[in-house]
C-alpha cells in the first residue's frame, strides 16, 4: 500500500521549519489547554512593558497570540537588557514557551528568543523572530488546533482595531491579505514618509505593474498553504516582509482588504536599518525623504506595454535579435533599451519563448521575472543615470497638478497639505480592484 503524501505544511515542517517548531510540536503542542479560531504572530523587541494593552484588538476571542520577544547578539546591551524586562514582565517562565491567558478563550504563547543562549544569530532579527512565529502557528493549523488557515502577522507597535480578525473567507487564490493602515500621531515628518509609500505604491498601479502594494509586515495575512510553499519568512535583519511579499505574489493573488485601518506608530527607532523608524531619525536630523522622478514610472509603463509586442512578434525577435527588431518597430527608445539590457532582458526573453504555450503563460513568466525587487532596481537604474529623485514639495506640486488638488506654497512645510495629499493617495487605493499580483495573468 502506498504511503500518503505529506500535505505541504508537513513537507516544510519536516524540512524548513525552525527548530523550536519542531520541538514545540513533539514536546509541548499537546499542553495547550483549548483550541482556538485565530492565531496572531508578533514579533517583539526592545517595547514598553505595556506594548501588549494598545495592541490586542478589544473583541480578542478564541485566539492564540504568538509573541515571540526576540534580540540579536548584534544588537546594543541596554536594548537586549530591556527586552529581557519585557519578558519577565509578561510572566515568562525558564523554558523557551510559556504560555499565559489572556482570557474570552485566547492565550499568550511568549517565545523566548532573547535570553543568554537563545539570543537570535547577528543579522537574522526580525526576520527570524518573524519565522519562528510563523512556524509555530503553522504548527497549530496543520494539527487543527487552530481552525482558520491563515496566519496573522503584526508588530507590537501597532493597535488592531475592532473587528480585526472580520471578514467574509477568501478564496483559495489568495495568497496573502493586506490591511489598510495610517499612522499615529500625525506629524509632518511621518507624513512625509507615508506620502513616500503611497507615492511609490500608486505610481506602480498607474502604469499597471501587478506589484501594486505595500510591504510593510505588520499589514500581513498569510494563507498558512503559501506560507509554506514560500519557506516562511526569510531570516533577514531588515525587509523581510518585502522578501516575504515579492515570494508570496507569485504563488497567488495579493488582496487589500476593506475595513478599519490599523493605526502604526509614528515614533523614532533604530531597531532595523530602515523602515518607519529609522526615516523618522533621518527626518529629524534633516534629512529630508527624496521621492522618485515621476518620468522613471513613464518608462516602467513603456516597459509593461511591451509585453505584448514582444509576444505577438515571438518569431520574429529570434530571426533578427532583439535589439534590430527595437530599432526596426522603434518601440524601445535608447533609455529604456540600456535599462532592460542592464537587468537580463534578453536571456529572460530567450527562456520565456522556449517555455510559454500561450500569452497568459508568457505574461505570467515575465511578470514573475519582473517582480518588486526587479521593479526596484529598474527605478533605480533609471535614478541613479538618468533621473535624479525629487523633493517633497516638488512631487505635491506635481500630484496637485495632475489631481486637481489646491497647490500647496509651502508644501514640504504644511501639514495640513501633506493630510490632504496623503489622504488624497490613500482614496486613490482604496478605487482599484482589491487583488493583484502576477497570478492574475492566468486567470480564466
Amino acid at each position: 500500500m502506498a504511503s500518503q503524501t505529506p500535505s505541504p505544511l508537513r513537507r516544510y515542517l519536516d524540512r524548513y521549519a525552525t527548530a523550536i517548531a519542531g520541538w514545540f510540536e513533539t514536546e509541548r503542542l499537546t499542553q495547550l489547554p483549548r483550541t482556538y479560531t485565530f492565531v496572531l504572530v508578533i514579533p517583539a523587541h526592545d517595547e514598553p512593558r505595556d506594548c501588549l494593552d494598545h495592541l490586542l484588538p478589544p473583541d480578542l476571542s478564541s485566539t492564540l497570540v504568538i509573541l515571540v520577544v526576540n534580540a540579536a547578539a548584534s544588537h546594543g546591551a541596554s536594548s537586549i537588557h530591556r527586552t529581557q524586562a519585557l519578558l519577565r514582565h509578561l510572566g515568562a517562565g525558564s523554558g523557551p514557551l510559556t504560555l499565559r491567558s489572556l482570557g474570552s478563550e485566547s492565550d499568550l504563547l511568549l517565545v523566548d528568543c532573547c535570553t543568554p543562549g537563545r539570543l537570535l544569530p547577528q543579522n537574522q532579527g526580525v526576520g527570524l523572530a518573524r519565522k519562528v512565529g510563523g512556524d509555530l502557528a503553522l504548527v497549530c493549523i496543520e494539527h487543527h488546533i487552530v481552525a482558520s488557515p491563515w496566519i496573522y502577522c503584526t508588530d507590537a507597535d501597532v493597535t488592531l482595531p475592532p473587528g480585526y480578525f472580520d471578514g467574509a473567507d477568501i478564496g483559495e487564490e489568495v495568497a496573502v491579505a493586506l490591511y489598510p493602515f495610517t499612522h499615529q500621531p500625525p506629524h509632518p515628518n511621518i507624513l512625509h514618509y507615508e506620502l513616500s509609500l503611497r507615492y511609490y505604491v500608486t505610481q506602480l498601479a498607474r502604469v499597471g505593474s501587478p506589484y501594486r502594494f505595500h510591504t510593510i509586515g505588520s499589514l500581513l495575512k498569510i494563507r498558512a498553504q503559501h506560507y509554506a510553499k514560500v519557506r516562511g519568512f526569510p531570516k533577514r535583519q531588515a525587509a523581510e516582509d518585502f522578501y516575504m511579499l515579492n515570494k508570496l505574489a507569485k504563488t497567488g493573488q495579493v488582496l487589500r482588504l476593506p475595513g478599519p485601518p490599523l493605526t502604526l506608530s509614528s515614533r523614532s527607532s533604530q531597531r532595523v536599518p530602515f523602515g518607519t523608524g529609522t526615516a523618522m531619525l533621518q527626518l529629524a536630523a534633516q534629512k529630508d525623504i527624496k521621492f522618485y522622478a515621476p518620468d522613471i514610472f513613464c518608462y516602467l509603463g513603456k516597459w509593461l506595454g511591451l509585453l505584448e509586442p514582444l509576444w505577438s512578434d515571438r518569431t520574429l525577435i529570434p530571426q533578427l535579435g532583439l535589439q534590430p527588431w527595437s530599432h526596426q518597430t522603434g518601440l524601445v527608445d535608447e533609455v529604456l533599451w540600456a535599462t532592460l539590457l542592464h537587468l537580463g532582458l534578453e536571456q529572460t526573453l530567450n527562456q520565456a519563448y522556449g517555455q510559454c504555450r500561450d500569452w497568459p503563460h508568457f505574461q505570467y513568466f515575465l511578470w514573475v521575472w519582473f517582480d518588486a525587487l526587479r521593479t526596484l532596481k529598474f527605478v533605480h537604474f533609471l535614478r541613479d543615470r538618468y533621473y535624479p529623485s525629487w523633493s517633497a514639495a516638488a512631487i505635491m506640486d506635481w500630484l496637485a497638478h495632475r489631481s486637481g488638488l489646491a497647490p500647496c506654497e509651502t508644501a514640504s512645510a504644511s501639514a495640513s497639505g501633506l493630510t490632504a495629499t496623503v489622504q488624497h493617495l490613500a482614496q486613490v487605493e482604496q478605487q482599484w480592484p482589491p487583488a493583484t499580483g502576477p497570478t492574475l495573468a492566468l486567470r480564466g
